[in-house]
Parts: C-alpha cells; structure tokens; sequence
C-alpha cells in the first residue's frame, strides 16, 4: 500500500510534480527517462519540459515531427536549435556542430544559430547556408563583428536591399562590397535584359523564317537559328520559349514535308530500278539456262527465281509498279515456273520413254531442251537368265533375315521376338517359303533365349509388380511421384521380351498397380497441361503482337531504337512463357523464328544506312586533321560534332566502335588546338611581365619629382609602354597603362610651364636681399600668396585683400590667365630687394604651383 509513496517523482499521478521532476533530471544521467516522457507522458507541458532537455538529435526530430501539440513540437524546434547553436547544457562539440550546420537546411534554426551561437566559425556557417534575403541584410546590418556582417554581405542577392546597404552598412568595408556587389548584380541584370531583347529578337527572325518559302539555304538557316536558340534558350521567358517552339515546329514541318518528298522520291526511284532488274535478271536466267541446268541445278533455278520476285515485291512495296509492269513480269514468272514443273516432271519420267515423249512436245519452242528429251530412245530390255533347275530360289527378305540372326546371336530377345513377329507375318501370307524354312532352323535358338528370359527376368518382374503396388500408399507429391512411376516403367520396358502371352500376367499385374499409383498425379499434371496449353496461347499473342507491330509499322520513319529494343526483349519475353508442350510448339517456334528473321533483315538494312553516314563523318574528320589552319579545323570539327549528335541511333555495339573512332580524331584535334592556344597563352603571359614591368616604371617615374632629366626619363618610359598593344594586354594592366599614359603625355605637355616654373624659382633666389623690405616687396608677397591660393599672415590680409580688390580683376581680364605669367610679370615689374622672410613667402608661394605636383 506504500509503493506509489517509494516511486520516482516523474511518475507522480499529478503533473505538477512531474514537470518539477523533469527540472532536476540530468539530460546524461537520465536519458532514457527524459525519452520516455518527451515520447509518451499525457501532459504536453510535460513532454515539451522533457525534450527541452534531451540531447538526441534523433529523437527531437521524431517529436517534432510527430507530436500533436505545437507547444511541444515548438520546445522540440527549440532544443535542436540551440543544440546546434551551442548555447544549451549537453551541446555537441563545434566540429559536430559546424558539420551538423553544414547539413540542415532548416531556415529557422540557420537564423537562431547565426544570431545567438556564441561561436563566430557556427555563425558563419549558418549565413554561408541562409538564403533569405531579408534575413540576411538584418545580419549585414546588426552581427557582433565586421566578419559576420561581410559574410552576411556577400550572400546578399537583392539588388534593392545591397543599395539599401551601401547607404546604412555600419562598417566602410560592408558597404564598398555592398556597392561592388550591387553594380555587379546591375550589370548582370542589364546583361539579362540584353540577353532577352536578343531571344526576342530570335524569335521575330524565326517567325519571319518560318513565312518564307523552302529553298536551299532553307535547311542550313534554320541550323543557324536552332544553333542560336540552344545557346540561349535558358534566357528566354516561357512567352517567348513558346513563340520560339511554335515558330521551329513550323520551320521543321516545312522542312520535313520538302524532305519526305524528296525521299519518297528517291524511294521511287531505286523502287523502280530493282524492278526493272529483277525482270531483266530473271529474263537472262530464262534464256540462257543451258540444258543441262534443267536437270542438275533444278534447285539453284528455284532459289533464283525466288530471289528476283522477293527483289520485285520489295520494290513494288516500296513504290507501287503500273499495272503493265506488273502483268509483264508476272507472265515471266509464269512461264519460269511452267519450264520448272515440266523439268521435274522430266526427272521423275525418266525410265518412261512415252512420258517424256509427251513432255518434249510440251516444253516450250526457242528453249533449249533438257537432255533426257534431246537423247530419247527406246532402249533394248534385257532378259533375266532362267533360274539354275534345282537350284533353291534365294528369300526375297533377306534383310529381315539377316536382322534377326544377328539378334538372336547377341542374345537380344526383346528385338529378336519384334523381327520374328514380323517375318512370321509374312510367311503366313505364303509369299516367302525360303523365309519359312530358315525361321524353322532358328526356333531352337530362339527358344534357348526364351528359357534364359524366364529365368532371370520373371523374379525382377515380380519385384518391379510389388514396388508399383507400394508407391500407391506413397506420400510422395506429384512430381516425384509421376518420376518414380516413370522409372518404374523404363525398368520393366528394359525386361520386356515382346512376347506379350508370356509377360500379358505379370503386366496386368503391372499396370494396374501403375494406374493405382498414378491416380494422385492426374490432377497435377492436369493443371501442367492447362498452364502448358496458355503458355502456348501467350506464345501465339506474342507472335500476333509482333506480326502486328512490324505490319503497322511505317519502316520509312520508324523508331529504330524502340524496334532494336523490342527485338532484344522479345526472346527474353518468349523463353519467360514456361512451360509449353515442345511437340505442340514446334509451329509456333518457326513463326517466332521468322518474326525475329524478319525484323534481323531490317534492322541490318538500317544498321548499314546509318553506319554509312558515320563513317562519311568519321572520313570528313579524319581529313581535317591534314589541314593546317588548327583553328578552322576545330571549328569545323565543332559543326561536324553536331553532326554526329544528329546521326540515326545505332545499336550500342556499333554505337561504341564508331564514337571511340569519331572520339579519337576529335581529341586529337582539340589537343592540337589546346596545345597551339597554351603557347599563345605563355608568349601573352610573357608579354603581359614585360608590359608589366614598363608599366612599373612609367609609373616610378611618374612619382620622381619633375626635372629635364625626369622628362627625358618619362619620355623613355612612356614609348616603353606604347610598344604594347592595348588588346594584348589583361583588363586591369591595359587600364592601368591607358591611365599612366595619359598622365606622362599631360605631364610632358607642362614641360616648358615647369621650365618657367624654375625660371621663376631662380628670379625669386636672385633677388637682392635685405632687413626690412618696402611697401612694393610686401605687396608682390601678397600678390604671390593669392595667385597661388595660399594664406597670408594675419597682419598682411588687409594688404592682400586691397591687392585682391585693386590690381587682380584687371589682371584677370586678360585672354589666357594664368597665375605662373602673372607671377613672371609682376617679378620683371619688381626691382626692389626683399627680406628673407618675404622670400621664403614667395617660395611657398610657388611651391603649391609647380607643375606636376598635383
């Protein structure tokens, strides 16, 4: 009665308790009770509380995906969430993690582990998985580290939300990507645009094609447009794909019906030329057979004949012949038949002279005669020598006689007795007496075989009788049962002496035990022959479905590979209908046999038109390997790939050996041109260093101070650099060059604005120097601090705004301003002397406009 005070307290009654208990249970300790309440407890707070503290991936995914409540499917979700994220008690290790995080595509536990892991290589790799855009821009925008955020960045794919942040990125290197991947995706999304213009393009050109009428470059335009199509079919819209469909299938029916008739042409053509020779071959065979050929070649005669009106109804098959045509060669069939029935007749009349007589008036006039018509005579009969008086008259069975000695003389009864009935037949009819006087001198022997017979064999007849009797209470099945009878019989078939009075007893004896036996094996083996009889029946469909197929069949367009595969499964289907009769099936084997004869024909006739096309191609391939030009060899070798793409199908065996021959000479070509484009690569590699190495120092010359030998250096550099053609040079160098190109032929153009520029220096140095320096001094100091954009000294602003407001407008009137001139005039217009301090303020104040300093 204490026993529910003693029981955990996860198996309390109330589930208060119960959801308390789950609190204190340790996720590794109690695994197996976690799991039992998380599957099967009947509170769902429960079961939510209990697998938010499992740890087998496994078994919360089982819950989350078959528990009814959401509440607890939720807590499931949860705790595989922050398993994965790293931020719950029992947690796999990261390499775990990383590899499970690599696997999931779950959207909601990616986001939960790219927010809150407190690992940045499991944070990383869940944005590496994300493809929510909108997720992914809240994770550029607000991840703990500019790592994060970068990623996050680079799988952005909306071009809206990559603008939205290059403006508001936090860090200056998420939004450069952010713009870097926005003008990329713009550039993509116009190079779409203009990839869907050309396809709509394509497609008018297609309709337009599809107006015209069918002539000559009909069939190769088309090639073009298909060609174009395939390359950019997975551009097109589906308005667009189906305009383009509808506008090909119209090409290609136009095409098609050009074609069909062409061939069906053609068809015509060879149709009535094989008829034409099989009546002139037969025509030849008929007039001139020599004579002897109606006796010693009947078959050969035959054989031909049968050949030339199979040539003639192939041919009249394919095209059908005028009706004279067709009663001509009908009467020459006629009259060759008519000349190889008297010639059998002949063969068969040979020793009736007036027979033959009556066949030479009926064999035809202007045809050689067989010889035995030409050598009719009557021959003299030879009369047989009178028998010798007293001599005994030989047996006219001699043979039988001779048989049955020898089977008496061998001891082989069973024969013997067969031979002996027989020869006995024939004496009581009196024909034979000699027959009858021998059979008397050999009834002792047969007597002595008689006796032996009973004595060995009548006690093995007694024990096959008792072995019959016993397998009538036999518990064999069928099968073994019909075999031990069987083999009873050929036993007792072995003892048999053909002399039925002597075994009639024990055989009755026999064979009724044998009937009782065999009662058992009546029904099964009826049920063998009903499945035997619709085994049969299903051979016979078969042979119907075939003999159907192949006579609905239009061979000019046929589907050869679907024919090929039938005529592969088909003996696989016939040899699975098992078991038939052998003796009943005998009829319907040789119809399958001419069936599967029939479709061989044609598909050798096929196989060897399709092979001729491979080969044309495989000979055109095989020449272009002699050419020089490798670039337009393997163009052409690109068109004749296509080419072999678009041959009839053929069986695998042929399939293999012409593609390994065709792929052969066209590895060999594109190996050629491979090996060509690498040394073209290495010399532009080569040549790309050296442009490299001119641009590097076009470039340090460009940042050495400006100097007549500076120029002369620049000058060097810069034809150093010109020597390289803009297109064989890479992007980026070829853009850099043009850049610093630019910059030398600017910077040599200021070379006589720098020459007066250190003229100017040098008047500034050369100027007579004193203390203190007049009112004319300071002003040329403000003057030069102003034309150069300089500040001036607080005390002297007022001067400089007086020179600013006074002189500098007037100044500036003049065409061509410039502040270097104007700084050379007011120097020549200046002849007093300066202090050091107004000098070093001109000094400054050209510094700021030395040319190439900017």
């Amino acid at each position: 009665m204490f026993g529910r005070f003693l029981k955990p307290r996860w198996q309390h009654a109330n589930p208060d308790i119960r959801l308390k208990a789950v609190e204190q249970l340790s996720p590794s300790d109690d695994e197996a009770t976690l799991a039992r309440l998380a599957r099967g407890d009947s509170n769902s707070l429960v079961r939510a509380a209990a697998s938010g503290r499992i740890t087998d991936f496994s078994l919360l995914d089982e819950i989350h995906q078959r528990d009814e409540e959401p509440s607890v499917r939720e807590a499931a979700s949860l705790r595989i969430m922050a398993l994965l994220a790293g931020t719950a008690e029992g947690a796999p290790n990261s390499e775990t993690r990383l590899r499970l995080i690599r696997l999931t595509g779950n959207r909601d536990a990616l986001a939960y582990i790219a927010r809150n892991s407190p690992e940045e290589m499991c944070q990383q790799a869940a944005i590496e998985r994300l493809d929510d855009d909108s997720l992914l821009f809240e994770l550029a925008l607000e991840s703990k580290t500019e790592t994060l955020r970068l990623e996050a960045a680079q799988q952005l794919r909306s071009l809206s939300l990559l603008k939205r942040l290059s403006r508001e990125g936090r860090d200056k290197r998420v939004t450069r990507l952010a713009r870097e991947q926005a003008r990329a995706l713009q550039e993509k999304i116009q190079l779409e645009e203009a990839e869907s213009a050309r396809v709509a393009q394509l497609a008018d050109r297609l309709e337009q094609h599809a107006r015209r009428s069918v002539d000559a470059l009909y069939g190769p335009r088309l090639e073009q447009f298909e060609q174009q199509w395939q390359e950019s079919r997975n551009r097109a819209t589906p308005d667009l794909a189906e305009r383009v469909q509808q506008a090909l299938q119209h090409c290609r029916h136009q095409l098609a019906t050009l074609q069909e008739e062409t061939h069906r042409q053609a068809l015509a053509d060879t149709a009535r030329a094989e008829r034409e020779a099989a009546a002139h071959n037969l025509y030849q065979l008929l007039s001139h057979t020599e004579p002897q050929a109606w006796e010693a070649q009947l078959g050969e005669l035959r054989s031909a004949l049968a050949t030339q009106k199979r040539r003639w109804d192939s041919a009249n098959e394919q095209a059908p012949a005028p009706d004279n045509d067709r009663q001509a060669f009908d009467d020459l069939v006629s009259a060759f038949e008519r000349m190889l029935s008297l010639a059998t007749e002949i063969l068969d009349a040979r020793d009736d002279p007036a027979r033959l007589r009556s066949l030479s008036e009926q064999w035809p006039t202007g045809y050689p005669k067989p010889p035995l018509l030409s050598a009719l005579a009557t021959e003299p009969r030879e009369e047989k020598p009178a028998s010798a008086p007293g001599r005994p008259t030989a047996s006219p069975h001699q043979g039988l006689l001779v048989a049955l000695k020898r089977e008496l003389r061998e001891g082989n009864l069973r024969h013997a007795n067969r031979l002996w009935h027989k020869a006995q037949a024939i004496v009581e009819e009196g024909d034979d007496p000699a027959l009858a006087n021998q059979l008397k001198k050999l009834e002792s022997r047969r007597a002595e075989l008689q006796d032996w017979h009973r004595f060995a064999a009548e006690p093995k007849k007694v024990s096959l009788c008792e072995s019959m009797e016993a397998l009538a209470d036999s518990a064999m099945d069928a099968p073994q049962l019909a075999s031990a009878i069987q083999a009873l019989h050929d036993e007792w078939r072995a003892l048999m002496s053909s002399d039925q009075d002597e075994d009639q007893a024990l055989w009755d004896r026999f064979k009724a035990a044998s009937d009782r036996a065999y009662e058992p094996c009546k029904a099964h083996f009826a049920e063998q022959d009903a499945l035997r009889q619709q085994n049969l029946e299903k051979r016979r469909q078969l042979c119907e479905q075939l003999e159907g197929f192949i006579s609905a069949q239009d061979w000019s367009r046929a589907d050869w590979q679907g024919i090929w595969q039938i005529r592969q499964q088909a003996p696989k289907d016939w040899k699975a209908i098992q078991p038939v009769r052998f003796t009943d099936a005998r009829e319907v084997q040789k119809r399958f046999s001419a069936i599967l004869s029939d479709l061989d024909d044609k598909l050798k006739d096929y196989v060897e038109q399709a092979e001729a096309a491979r080969q044309a191609l495989i000979d055109q391939a095989a020449a272009l390997t002699e050419q020089t030009d490798v670039g337009e060899a393997t163009r052409q070798a690109q068109q004749l790939q296509k080419q072999w793409r678009d041959t009839p199908w053929l069986p695998p065996a042929q399939h293999r050996a012409g593609q390994k021959q065709f792929k052969k000479i066209m590895d060999g070509l594109f190996a050629e041109r491979n090996r060509q484009h690498a040394e073209r690569k290495a010399e532009q590699e080569a040549r790309s260093q050296e442009a490299q190495g001119a641009v590097e120092h076009l470039q340090i010359s460009l940042d050495a101070p400006f100097s007549t030998d500076g120029a002369d250096d620049l000058k060097d550099a810069l034809r150093a650099v010109e020597q390289f053609h803009s297109a064989a040079l890479p992007q980026s160098l070829n853009r850099q060059a043009q850049q610093l190109r630019r910059r030398a032929r600017e910077r040599l153009d200021r070379q006589s604005e720098w020459e007066n520029w250190q003229m100017l220096q040098q008047k500034v140095e050369n100027l007579a120097e004193v203390t203190e320096c007049g009112e004319a001094s300071l002003t040329l100091a403000v003057a030069f601090e102003a034309l150069a954009g300089v500040p001036s000294p607080e005390a002297e602003r007022q001067r400089r705004l007086q020179w600013q407001l006074e002189t500098l407008p007037s100044a500036m009137k003049q065409q061509e301003f410039a502040a270097l001139d104007e700084m050379s005039r007011l120097l020549k217009a200046h002849d007093q002397p300066v202090s050091t301090a107004v000098r070093n303020r001109l000094h400054q104040a050209l510094a700021v406009l030395e040319p190439g300093s900017e």
